[in-house]
Formats: C-alpha cells, sequence, structure tokens
C-alpha cells in the first residue's frame, strides 16, 4: 500500500513538472529622464549633478551609474537680482578644494575618494554666485536643445538658541546631541539636521583621519513647524552614518550614537517646503527598502522638463566638545 502511494506521488510530480510552461515577459520600454540634483548655500557657490535615470532592470555597475552623467550641458542660474552666471562642468581631481566639502555632502562620497571616480558636477566659480540669505535662484539646463527649468529660494537663517551632549539612560559615555529652537512666529518654516565630528580617529588603522569626513544628515533629519509654530522646545538626534564607511569605533554598541571627548559642528539648515517634501521623501523610500507592505511611488521633484530637486539652504553652525 505504501508503495502504491509512493508511485502516485512520483507520477503526481512528473505530471506537475510536464505542465510547466516558460512565461516571457515583453517589459515596456522606459523614457529615459534627465534628472537634476542641485543646491545653492549661504556663502556656497552653486553644486549642480546632471545625470540620466537607468531602467530598472539594467545592469547596475560603478561603470554604468558614472556612465549616466550628462556632460557638456549649458547650465545658467539668474538670482533675483538679476544677474546670470554660467556653471562650468568640472570634473573628478579638477574640483577645487574649496567645494570638496560641499560636493561631498551632495554626494555621499568622501572628499578623498572623489579623485577615483569620474565624478563630474557644473559650478560657478565667480565670488558673486554665492548663495545669500532670502533670494531667488532660478536655474536652466540646455541639453542639445532639451530645457529644463526649476526655481528655489535661499530663506533666512534660523539659529539654534543652544547645543549640548547628553548621555543616553545609563550608558557610559555614549549619547545624543541635544537643541533648543526658537521658531519663528510664521507658518512654513523647514529645517534640516547635520552634524560633524571633527575630532580624530585616536587607534587602529584610521588613526590621526577626522572621524567624518562631511557634515551627515541622519534619517529623520528634516522637519517642518507645523506641530510647534512659534514655540521654543528641545529636540535630540543620534548620529548619522555614511552607508559602509563608518569608522572602526561607531560599529557595534556605538553605533548611532556621540560619544564624550567628541567635537560636534552641528549644521542646522533652513530650506524650502520643496526640498522638504523630497527629502521626506527620500528618506522613507529607504527606510522601507524591501518592505512588501511599502508604496512604491516616485520622489516629488521641483525640476520642470525633469526629474530631481534644485533645494537653497541657509545654514547656522554651532560646536560643541561633548563632555
Amino acid at each position: 500500500m505504501k508503495m502504491m502511494k509512493y508511485i502516485a506521488f512520483v507520477v503526481f510530480a512528473v505530471m506537475l513538472v510536464s505542465c510547466q510552461k516558460a512565461i516571457e515577459i515583453d517589459l515596456p520600454e522606459v523614457d529615459q529622464e534627465y534628472v537634476v540634483e542641485g543646491r545653492i548655500e549661504v556663502n556656497t557657490p552653486p553644486i549642480v549633478i546632471l545625470s540620466e535615470t537607468q531602467g530598472y532592470f539594467d545592469e547596475a555597475s560603478v561603470e554604468s551609474v558614472f556612465g549616466t552623467f550628462v556632460h557638456d550641458a549649458i547650465i545658467t542660474m539668474t538670482n533675483s537680482d538679476g544677474n546670470t552666471f554660467v556653471l562650468t562642468e568640472i570634473c573628478s581631481s579638477s574640483i577645487p578644494d574649496s567645494l570638496l566639502d560641499d560636493v561631498s555632502a551632495l554626494t555621499g562620497i568622501p572628499a578623498e575618494s572623489l579623485g577615483f571616480f569620474d565624478y563630474c558636477i557644473y559650478t560657478s566659480l565667480d565670488p558673486n554666485a554665492m548663495g545669500e540669505e532670502n533670494k531667488l535662484y532660478h536655474l536652466e539646463v540646455d541639453i542639445d536643445g532639451k530645457i529644463l527649468t526649476s526655481s528655489t529660494k535661499i530663506p533666512g537663517i534660523v539659529p539654534l538658541d543652544s547645543t549640548w551632549f547628553e548621555v543616553e539612560g545609563d550608558l557610559d559615555s555614549l549619547g545624543f546631541v541635544w537643541a533648543y529652537l526658537t521658531d519663528p512666529d510664521t507658518v512654513g518654516n523647514y529645517y534640516r539636521w547635520y552634524a560633524q565630528r571633527i575630532n580624530i580617529h585616536t587607534y587602529g588603522v584610521e588613526a590621526g583621519t577626522v572621524k567624518d569626513p562631511f557634515p551627515i544628515a541622519p534619517f529623520g533629519s528634516i522637519f517642518d513647524d507645523k506641530f510647534f509654530n512659534g514655540l521654543t522646545f528641545d529636540f535630540a538626534y543620534n548620529r548619522g552614518e555614511i552607508g559602509n564607511l563608518e569608522g572602526q569605533d561607531d560599529e557595534g554598541p556605538e553605533e548611532g550614537y556621540f560619544k564624550t571627548g567628541d567635537t560636534v559642528v552641528i549644521k542646522f539648515c533652513s530650506t524650502t517646503r520643496e526640498n522638504f517634501l523630497y527629502i521626506r521623501a527620500l528618506e522613507n523610500q529607504a527606510a522601507t527598502a524591501g518592505s512588501p507592505f511599502a508604496s512604491p511611488g516616485n520622489l516629488p521633484f521641483n525640476i520642470e522638463g525633469g526629474i530631481g530637486i534644485w533645494a537653497g539652504y541657509a545654514p547656522a553652525y554651532d560646536t560643541l566638545i561633548c563632555e
């Protein structure tokens, strides 16, 4: 009887296999779009990265990613005073030292690593092109006759009232950076938090190097004043990370924490609603990557004729010694 059941099972399995049919799906062609990633900050020149989208099923490699850069575009920026500046394309090792930190913050690539890639930006070295508070900046991109446009504003600087370090719970020396903020009594203020540890590693292969190569924005770095307009309040942030580029003392129990002895430069930025919506959606997608319950969707953008973001930032700086 058992033998008969076994034979029946084998016959059934063979029937299932024989009924399999190869299914071929013709994926529709997706039009390529141009992507603008740009920013203009107070006392900083404009920086624009111009690229093309890749198909979801296209081969992904370092070469293919850097092959999406768009070269030889004509990019101009006009401020609210009517002054127009032509942005020049600069690649990799030709990027001036004065721009390395800003390019690093925009790309997430440490300054010392930029020379290893054929990484290209568009910028202006004219000192009059530096960002100013409360000014509008219009961007126009011409790619072989294809025109992309966008406008943004650098809002007014809103400094933090005070900052301090506080050990978390019963942890020995690990904690978060806290701040007091007085929000202006006008609805529609948007902020983004960055922090950079400028003290050096004291042991291991990274001894003698600065802990953070540039200001880092942690998850949840951007927020608005919808629930605290005109109020003074305190809040805290954990330490942001740069993917797999962490130092040897940043893993394990120290992950996400600042610690006693760190010297932290806080970069607290006012920004625009469009940038708030873009970064918030970007962080939400990153946080839910791979989740079957996440809703797919395109990021909101402010580029006419393409996708991406042209953002204005007004940073205020504070330096804190964690003790």
